[in-house]
C-alpha cells in the first residue's frame, strides 16, 4: 500500500483528502505545519503533497529541502495553492507536479496515481 504525506494548514481539506485516498487503497499520513526532513525519511512516504502556504513557512521550502536531501529526494511531491503564477517557484523547488486550488479531487486523484506508479 502506497503512503502519502499531506502537509496542509486547512483542516478540511486535510479531511477531504485523507478521506479520498484512503478510499482509493492509500495510507495517509497528515501534518497541518512543516515537518522534519528526519521526519519525512521516518514516515518514508511514497509521495509528499505540500500547500505553498503553510502557516508556519513555505511549502516550496521544504520541497526545496526534501529534493535537496539524499534520503528523501527521490520522493515525488506535489506543491498546491490558490496563488497563480507559480511556475518559476515551482521549477526552483524541483516539485514534480503542481496542483491549483481549488482542485477537482478527481484530477487531483489521477495526478497522485500517476505519481504513485
Amino acid at each position: 500500500m502506497k503512503k502519502i504525506l499531506i502537509i496542509e494548514n486547512d483542516i478540511d481539506t486535510l479531511e477531504v483528502l485523507s478521506i479520498a485516498l484512503t478510499d482509493n487503497g492509500y495510507t495517509v499520513v497528515l501534518s497541518e505545519t512543516k515537518i522534519s526532513l528526519q521526519r519525512i525519511a521516518e514516515i518514508n512516504p511514497d509521495i509528499i503533497v505540500i500547500d505553498y502556504l503553510l502557516s508556519d513557512g513555505y511549502g516550496n521550502e521544504l520541497c526545496l529541502d526534501i529534493k535537496s536531501n539524499p534520503a528523501t529526494s527521490r520522493i515525488p511531491v506535489i506543491l498546491f495553492s490558490a496563488s497563480l503564477h507559480l511556475e518559476k517557484v515551482i521549477a526552483a523547488c524541483h516539485a514534480d507536479a503542481f496542483i491549483a486550488k481549488p482542485f477537482d479531487l478527481l484530477d487531483f486523484e489521477k495526478t497522485i496515481d500517476e505519481l504513485a506508479v
